[in-house]
């Protein structure tokens, strides 16, 4: 977890459920309820799930009024969470599934879900895992391409797999091979350069030292 970065990856707290299925709803047909989340940070001692949180740049600001705090409530999202994704995944062996990444739609095209999908394979590797797997929309090309570039490849399908009918692709990447590593860290090292160029030209349209 780069602190170099302005954007930080730390575990999941009970406290961040609401803003994570929050974004749920915002990113899936069938999201997983609170009572999920609750229960694999409280009781499943194999699951491992992170947030992202975004940079601190509106810390001191004024409280929300009006239409603004009214709009926070009905979508259930507390006043001044920084959480704008998440992902999760399971340990089995020495497997580790990854059961569910999201960004918020506000902050798509940025490279943040690359980055949260790089995070939970190296936190993966580090736990002793060798096998990395996931199931996608079959629809979902965005998702595959994203899941491709990071080294994952098509394994099979699972028919009707989702409650609405739709097929899953499985796919997994063997991340314990050397070659995977060394591409692990290119990807990572293209990652932050992106990143952090989007950032100092985010801080130059403002015209803040960043």
């Amino acid at each position: 977890m780069n602190q170099l970065l302005p954007y930080t990856i730390r575990p999941m707290e009970p406290e961040d459920v609401p803003t994570v299925v929050a974004i749920e709803k915002l990113s899936y047909p069938t999201p997983w309820p609170a009572s999920s989340y609750l229960y694999e940070l409280n009781h499943n001692t194999r699951s491992s799930y992170y947030v992202l949180l975004k940079p601190p740049t509106d810390e001191g600001a004024p409280p929300e009024r009006g239409w603004r705090r009214w709009l926070r409530g009905v979508m259930g999202l507390p006043g001044r969470s920084r959480v704008i994704g998440y992902v999760g995944f399971r340990r089995q062996s020495a497997e580790a599934h990854i059961s569910t990444i999201a960004v918020h739609p506000e902050w798509r095209g940025k490279g943040l879900g690359e980055l949260l999908l790089l995070a939970a394979v190296e936190q993966a590797l580090e736990l002793g895992m060798s096998l990395i797997s996931l199931e996608v929309r079959a629809s979902n090309q965005v998702a595959q391409n994203m899941y491709r570039k990071c080294g994952f490849r098509f394994k099979s399908v699972q028919r009707g797999y989702y409650r609405d009918g739709e097929d899953a692709w499985l796919m997994d990447v063997e991340a314990s091979a050397d070659a995977y590593r060394t591409q692990l860290a290119g990807l990572r090292r293209t990652l932050e350069a992106r990143l952090l160029r989007q950032w100092s030209d985010v801080g130059q349209k403002d015209g803040d030292t960043i």
